[in-house]
């Protein structure tokens, strides 16, 4: 087998090398496509999950953004 002059990239890795890196690299990209799955089909707008965040009582001092009004009691 000639070198071609350093070209070969075989020559300067270990036998066996090819099939792991292969596999591995079909690994990487079969996970990447799974989680491409999961998140397109995700539906982030959609409120019918059941929870809505309660805002905790108090200041929001010094992560205010807009005007804080104080919390209207409940009967």
């Amino acid at each position: 087998m000639a070198m071609y002059g350093g070209l070969v990239l075989g020559a300067h890795l270990p036998s066996g090398w090819l099939w792991p890196a292969l596999i591995l690299f079909g690994g990487v990209v079969f996970v990447a496509l799974a989680v491409l799955l999961l998140v397109s089909g995700a539906r982030f707008e959609d409120q019918q999950g059941g929870y809505s965040p309660t805002p905790s009582p108090g200041s929001c001092a010094p992560f205010c953004t807009e005007p804080v009004h104080a919390p209207v009691p409940q009967r």
